[in-house]
């Protein structure tokens, strides 16, 4: 697990990976999302080849946007997701320069960071993030880093299983 600036300790860390082989492009992630917080953040994006794709935060090992938060409001909760302490930002911008996906935004009253915090309040009455239960193809995984590793890499070899048939078939 990790704590604030980026440091990191040892332990389980939960985990959400989405599984683009498996995701149907609903929307229902989305959806959820911004019935819950008024806005989504997760977002699926129809690509330039007709694919729809989710996009939220990855909440990063070494996060860029913890690494450079001045005042340290963008940080890490006990199981390792990232999230914003607003009464700690503000509004610099510095986490959404820094961060490869763009994730953090600017709230437009608030004016501090917001972003995905894995649904902080449902995880701490036990439950999981809401993307996750609501997918009706299960392609978002979400847990205990080894057994989010783990179940991806059973879905791999299932996947690699197909193709060779496929291609004993033929």
């Amino acid at each position: 697990m990790s704590v604030g600036k980026g440091k990191d300790s040892p332990g389980p860390k939960y985990l959400r990976v989405i599984d683009l082989a498996t995701c149907i492009g609903c929307g229902t992630c989305e959806a959820v999302c911004e019935f819950l917080y008024g806005k989504p953040f997760i977002k699926v994006y129809r690509t330039s080849i007709g694919l729809e794709i989710p996009v939220s935060c990855m909440h990063c090992k070494n996060a860029p946007c913890i690494d450079v938060c001045p005042t340290g409001a963008m940080t890490r909760d006990k199981d390792g997701a990232v999230y914003v302490e607003e009464s700690r930002c503000i509004g610099c911008l510095a986490c959404l320069y820094a961060c490869p996906f763009g994730i953090p935004e600017l709230h437009p009253a608030a004016r501090v960071a917001i972003k995905c915090d894995l649904c902080k309040g449902l995880r701490s009455n036990g439950l999981i993030p809401a993307c996750a239960a609501m997918c009706p193809a299960g392609a978002i995984i979400v847990g205990k880093e080894e057994k989010v590793f783990d179940k991806t890499k059973y879905r791999v070899a299932e996947l690699f299983a197909k193709a060779r048939m496929e291609s004993i078939k033929q």
